[in-house]
């Protein structure tokens, strides 16, 4: 069974509001890698953020995607898009 990648409102803002390239970069690495995976703690350079249960981080350059995996009904819903500076500050509960 394959997953499937859901992208919050939020993270589809922050998506749009990065440059093209980056943008077209960040899309094409979750469509190649997330979209369809049978295990999304597979793909290469991600990691379970500290103190979360299913609070998962990938990295795309020097873009975070984060996201979380929900095993039941096997979703990656993707929070945030964005920059490695900022984009672990004030994170909702995962």
């Amino acid at each position: 069974m394959s997953c499937r990648v859901e992208w919050s409102r939020g993270a589809a803002k922050q998506l749009l509001r990065m440059p093209k390239k980056q943008r077209l970069i960040v899309a094409s690495w979750v469509r190649d890698n997330l979209d369809g995976c049978d295990d999304p703690r597979r793909p290469p350079n991600g990691r379970q953020l500290a103190g979360t249960d299913s609070g998962w981080r990938w990295r795309v350059g020097s873009c975070r995607i984060l996201g979380t995996i929900e095993d039941d009904r096997l979703v990656i819903a993707v929070v945030r898009v964005g920059h490695r500076q900022g984009i672990y500050k004030n994170l909702p509960d995962m």
